[in-house]
């Protein structure tokens, strides 16, 4: 099909109401399988690599949180040694810090049960000593599982192997259902030049757009933050940096590969343009586990859906997905180590 013929008619009646309910379908097998053997590939790693893999899997942890505020004007101690303080009053081995604006930080680490009830009234004894200021230290633990997903040490363990596993079921997933239902094409694919220039471009349009729905948002008063253990991950440029190709390349090219290749023009020859738009984005946000994104998630995935129309080359979405990742990775590992 050339670039100036219209788009192929959708088919009506019983066939559309199918089109429009399979994607979700071949996406709930698809993300089933991918967790299924996703918790096979934990299960393996853990037994490979943890003292008491049991243990490491089921057991409770809790996540500890030592909130730290400062008046600006006096002395205090740096980072790394309230740190050290942290870890030596909780025995503990990890500690991040998670900056909560230019007067405070959250420092996040992983106990067993439940801290020693003078460990908080040690931690401000200590911290006083070195001339941190009112108000004290807050410290609270959150009971939780499978702590691998927030702790940065282990999640350089376990991310590698589980989406590994999770992109191959997902390219696979939507090759096969491309393979089965044989979608028309969009358009005759552009040049792999022209291609990847609009996927340049639709990364800077889905950055820019989604910062900015954010920001109005949070104006609005509605609270964007982002999830857990990616504000963790976030805070550990070392785990950051080595799990950069997975979170960078492998989730974006395989999440394009059933998302927009076969999603997104399953539903355009099928059901119209819109359909394909509205549950293709839709999809592609709620697979994220990220309610207060949404919106933001629901742009990008627009956005994307728009530059495969227009090019009918899957390396754009492609490309611009990968570059807006990799915004998303290169801020952090810009940003200036705190204090």
């Amino acid at each position: 099909m050339h670039p100036e013929q219209p788009p192929p008619t959708p088919d009506t009646g019983r066939s559309r109401w199918l089109a429009l309910i399979e994607p979700p379908l071949a996406l709930g097998l698809v993300f089933g399988i991918s967790i299924f053997f996703g918790m096979f590939g934990f299960v393996a790693t853990a037994f490979l690599v943890e003292e008491d893999p049991l243990e490491s899997l089921f057991g409770m942890e809790r996540k500890l949180g030592v909130e730290l505020i400062h008046d600006g004007g006096e002395t205090i101690p740096t980072i790394e040694e309230t740190k050290r303080i942290v870890a030596a009053v909780f025995d503990v081995t990890d500690v991040i810090v998670i900056p909560e604006g230019e007067r405070a930080w959250q420092l996040l680490a992983w106990i067993r049960g439940e801290p020693a009830p003078s460990s908080s009234t040690e931690l401000t004894q200590q911290l006083g000593a070195l001339g941190w200021s009112d108000p004290v230290p807050t410290v609270t633990t959150l009971p939780r599982y499978f702590g691998a997903m927030e702790n940065p040490r282990r999640m350089r363990m376990y991310i590698p192997p589980a989406m590994t596993i999770q992109a191959l079921v997902f390219s696979l997933g939507g090759w096969v259902m491309v393979r089965w239902r044989d979608p028309r094409a969009l358009r005759d694919p552009a040049r792999l030049t022209t291609a990847l220039l609009w996927g340049g471009g639709a990364a800077i349009v889905a950055f820019i757009g989604s910062t900015l729905v954010g920001g109005g948002l949070q104006l609005t008063g509605w609270e964007i933050e982002e999830q857990g253990w990616i504000q963790a991950l976030m805070a550990d440029r070392a785990s950051l940096l080595l799990l950069t190709p997975w979170l960078v390349v492998l989730g974006p090219v395989s999440e394009e590969v059933f998302f927009r290749g076969y999603v997104f023009r399953r539903l355009f020859s099928s059901a119209g343009p819109r359909a394909a738009y509205l549950v293709s984005a839709v999809l592609f946000a709620l697979i994220h586990w990220h309610p207060v994104g949404l919106p933001m998630y629901l742009l990008i995935g627009l956005v994307f859906c728009w530059v495969y129309q227009k090019t009918g080359n899957l390396w754009a979405p492609v490309l611009a997905h990968v570059i807006y990742n990799g915004f998303v990775v290169t801020l952090p590992l810009l940003a200036p180590v705190s204090p």
